[in-house]
């Protein structure tokens, strides 16, 4: 598993990576944060984009979402 996190105010960090542990600190994926210009939408402070690989997955279920 993999993070990205692309946010718009690189000050905020340890919040951000606060809330981010709480989210996959069980998993601990490799991440990267960093800070850009601006997101799609000005309102919005913080972007996550995650990869996993799964293991043994049935070809039929990778992609979809669950309930």
């Amino acid at each position: 598993m993999r993070t990205r996190i692309f946010v718009a105010d690189i000050t905020q960090w340890e919040s951000i990576g606060r809330v981010h542990g709480q989210f996959f600190g069980a998993i601990k994926p490799a991440s990267t944060m960093v800070e850009v210009s601006r997101l799609v939408d000005d309102r919005y402070l913080v972007e996550v984009e995650a990869s996993a690989i799964l293991s043994g997955a049935d070809k039929d279920s990778v992609g979809k979402t669950r309930d």
